[in-house]
């Protein structure tokens, strides 16, 4: 494993890679949502973004001339079963052999998410997650990744993000199938963390050398009162965000706080299985991936029923909310800077989490698997991106990182999310997280921004004082 930190940045396949019928891939609900007439919000897709598939070389160059030793990506399902099970494609093994290649040719360690949100079509029309197939058809792509890859591959991620993920596919209803229904939710998170625990136990049992992990949204869960009402809120929100998903995975069991919850809340957990217990119980992790933007800032529920709403749009009061029936809303502070997508600016969120993740899973090592800001970035007349007030932010987030490290927290990597610009699922691609700028007009030119000559620096300087 690696043995100095790890700093890099961060992509995802569809996001990223372009090419999307090009070899062999099969059509993932992504490729399909974006092509339909549900796409309303910001209606573009990613059948090209910003082409990574052609041009990973150019941009892994960029990333080691940047000072980066790791790299986190994702491969595309669709790439490798095209049909989600079945026959392998042997042109998407060979082009993540590959990248994966390029990646070490350049000193950079891969570290691969199995699964970012592109599910293939043929297993999402048979009720996705929704259906514990699924979590079969995962189990043998996980293993064909681990065969075909771990001889070089040490550092893997099962799923990214099951909450977020389930919250804006089925409380938002931004992301498809587009519905808002807590007890669906519920049961495809539930077969996320079972297909996660099930990879996990094929790579321990098949003596895959490296770390295995599952990459987690995590939140800072904040009131502004100490009250009763409020710490009841804080808990509960808690549960709703964060340990649903975090206790599953590092301690191998759902919280019962959080199952009595949803059970009160008439959840049918038929779906959960004899035998279950043990599959959770042999497939924790070894490590969390933590991805790290901000905090949730919370109050207790007055009234009304059950409404999610995300900022998509980028538009000043377009708001993020939340209310969540007799379990908490979301509060606000005004005093606290905001981007234009509503989200706070606040680094001493990712300090305050890692602190509290350390109070719930001592000892328990930690990535920081995503850290941005989404800012609608100009390309300036010189050919130059001024991007200070990402600088900030990355800055703040690293600062406060660091001192949760010193302070005992075993933190081992950072990643800043996004390597270069790409395409932001709902939010198309005004919303800018990129180290380096994408000019999708004239034909993906790469332009470092100056975030990523400050990254480069920041990187240089810290390896000098070790």
């Amino acid at each position: 494993m690696p043995s100095k930190f790890l700093w890099g940045s961060a992509t995802a396949a569809y996001q990223c890679e372009g090419a999307w019928q090009e070899g062999g891939k099969g059509l993932s609900n992504w490729d399909a949502f974006c092509h339909s007439d549900k796409n309303i919000v910001n209606p573009v897709n990613a059948d090209v973004t910003c082409d990574h598939y052609h041009r990973f070389e150019e941009d892994i160059r960029m990333m080691a001339e940047g000072g980066q030793n790791t790299y986190r990506f994702s491969i595309a399902w669709t790439r490798i079963i095209p049909g989600g099970v079945g026959e392998v494609n042997e042109e998407g093994v060979a082009f993540y052999n590959r990248l994966i290649d390029c990646c070490l040719e350049h000193g950079i360690e891969p570290l691969v998410t199995l699964y970012h949100y592109d599910l293939p079509q043929t297993l999402f029309e048979r009720g996705g997650w929704e259906n514990r197939e699924t979590c079969d058809a995962y189990a043998s792509y996980a293993k064909v990744c681990f065969d075909r890859f771990g001889d070089r591959v040490k550092l893997w991620a099962t799923i990214n993000e099951p909450n977020y993920e389930t919250q804006c596919c089925y409380a938002v209803g931004n992301y498809p199938p587009n519905v808002q229904n807590l007890s669906r939710r519920w049961c495809a998170m539930y077969h996320l963390l079972l297909a996660s625990a099930m990879a996990v136990r094929i790579f321990r049992e098949g003596g895959y050398q490296g770390q295995i992990g599952l990459v987690s949204d995590s939140y800072s869960i904040e009131i502004l009162e100490d009250t009763p009402a409020y710490r009841e809120a804080q808990e509960n929100a808690e549960y709703f965000y964060n340990r649903c998903v975090n206790d599953t995975c590092i301690l191998g069991t759902m919280p019962q706080g959080f199952v009595d919850r949803i059970v009160a809340d008439g959840c049918d957990r038929s779906y959960a299985l004899p035998g279950d217990e043990d599959i959770f119980r042999a497939g924790t992790v070894d490590y969390l991936g933590v991805n790290a933007y901000s905090r949730y800032l919370v109050k207790p529920y007055t009234t009304g029923e059950t409404c999610l709403k995300a900022s998509n749009t980028g538009k000043k009061g377009d708001r993020s909310t939340a209310v969540v029936k007799g379990w908490f809303e979301l509060d606000r502070d005004d005093s606290v800077p905001k981007n234009d997508w509503d989200m706070e600016l606040y680094p001493k969120s990712l300090y305050n989490l890692l602190k509290r993740l350390e109070e719930l899973y001592p000892g328990t090592t930690y990535y920081i698997t995503e850290n941005g800001m989404g800012y609608k970035d100009v390309l300036e007349e010189d050919g130059t991106v001024h991007d200070p007030y990402r600088i900030e932010f990355l800055q703040g987030f690293v600062d406060w990182m660091l001192k949760a490290r010193d302070e005992g927290v075993d933190v081992r990597g950072y990643y800043v999310w996004s390597t270069m610009d790409v395409y932001s699922w709902i939010n198309g691609y005004a919303k800018r997280y990129g180290l380096v700028y994408i000019d999708y007009d004239h034909g993906n030119v790469r332009i470092p921004k100056d975030s990523y000559y400050w990254y480069r620096d920041y990187i240089a300087q810290l390896e000098k004082e070790e």
